[in-house]
């Protein structure tokens, strides 16, 4: 058992700060991995409506609406992306405060 009242205080402080900031970093990394996941079933849809069977038309509103759908999720993604870098570097901070180690 950890006793924790021999911890100095602001090592806590700190700890604590840096677990929430790891935890953010963490979950914004899970959201990343499912934007480039839909981001990339795209491009495959897009192909397939551009390519109709039997000479057919293409759905050309569809495909506008996967090209949307696909500006959207990659501004999401470069939003994301951003944020995991700030996490990053606030959590690069915190590290030495927090465990005494760069």
């Amino acid at each position: 058992m950890i006793d924790l009242a021999a911890i100095d205080q602001d090592t806590i402080t700190a700890r604590g700060q840096y677990a929430t900031v790891r935890s953010a970093h963490e979950d914004a990394k899970k959201r990343l991995a499912i934007l480039c996941g839909h981001f990339s079933s795209i491009a495959p849809q897009v192909l397939r409506h551009m390519q109709p069977d039997n000479d057919a038309q293409p759905n050309m509103e569809a495909v506008r609406g996967l090209l949307a759908e696909g500006r959207d999720a990659l501004a999401r993604m470069d939003a994301c992306v951003a944020e995991i870098e700030g996490l990053a570097m606030q959590r690069a901070a915190l590290k030495q405060a927090a465990w005494g180690r760069p």
